[in-house]
Formats: C-alpha cells, sequence, structure tokens
C-alpha cells in the first residue's frame, strides 16, 4: 500500500528513505518510500530533520510515521530511536499502520524500542490526532 499524502500537506523536503510534510504547524508526517529499509543512518537523518525543522519554526511538535511502507527496519535504527531521542524537539510518535504489515511493523517497533517522546500505534491519522494532540498541548509548545 502506498500512503496517500493529502494534498493540503506542505512538503518540506526529502531524507534518504521518506518525504517529510507539514500536516499542521505541530505536526509532521513522515511518509517512507516504497520498499523502504530504516537503518542507523536513516534514523539519525530522519531525527536531524525533524530537530531542524522544529528549531526553524521555534516550536516542538508530534510526528505521525506512516508504518506501511517500511519493507525492513534494522536493530540499528531501533537503537538510534531508543538512544538519541530523549532531547529530540519532538514531543511524540504516531506510528500509522493502515494495513495489516504497517501495524505489525508499528508493534514490532514499539515492542523492541522505546523512544523518549511517548510513541503509539494507530490505524489511521485520523484515529491518531486526538492522542497527537494531547501530547502537543502537554509537551509542545514554543521553544
Amino acid at each position: 500500500m502506498t500512503t496517500v499524502v493529502d494534498p493540503a500537506w506542505t512538503h518540506l523536503g526529502s531524507t534518504s528513505n521518506a518525504e517529510i510534510y507539514e500536516v499542521a504547524p505541530d505536526l509532521l508526517a513522515v511518509v517512507p518510500c516504497a520498499d523502504s529499509r530504516d537503518d542507523e543512518a536513516t534514523a539519525r537523518e530522519s531525527i536531524a530533520f525533524q530537530d531542524r525543522h522544529w528549531r526553524q519554526v521555534g516550536r516542538r511538535g508530534g510526528v505521525v510515521v506512516f508504518m506501511d511502507n517500511v519493507l525492513e527496519q534494522d536493530a540499528g535504527a531501533r537503537a538510534v530511536y531508543a538512544n538519541e531521542t530523549q532531547q529530540t524537539l519532538t514531543t511524540c510518535y504516531a506510528l500509522v499502520g493502515e494495513t495489516f504489515f504497517g501495524m505489525a511493523a508499528g508493534a514490532v517497533f514499539t515492542g523492541l524500542a522505546r523512544p523518549g517522546p511517548p510513541t503509539q500505534v494507530f490505524a489511521s491519522l485520523a484515529d491518531a490526532r486526538g492522542w497527537i494532540d494531547a501530547q502537543n498541548r502537554t509537551r509542545g509548545g514554543r521553544l
């Protein structure tokens, strides 16, 4: 499945394995490329992109990651997310799996890695929005 990008989202740029969009002033979407592989280098690249964006706009915010296109995420990527997100400017990570495979990939990630920011798996962005908004109210705001 390919996640449908809402035309209202603003494309902010790309990393080696994903496209990044602004969904709202306090929410970014990470849309991995088809058959994406996530490793230590791509994990660091994604976190750095997010933090640069939050610094540039002067606020903290949440990130939704669409998991359906993630073919593989190795132990190096999981270690980066678990160990190098303690000081990130991202308030939370909503992992969206719109297919059984995407939900399973999100569940495996949350079972194996414990990122610093709160992280939960959802079936859709609509399902995640209330949780993201609550995280942004308590952990977000201006820098």
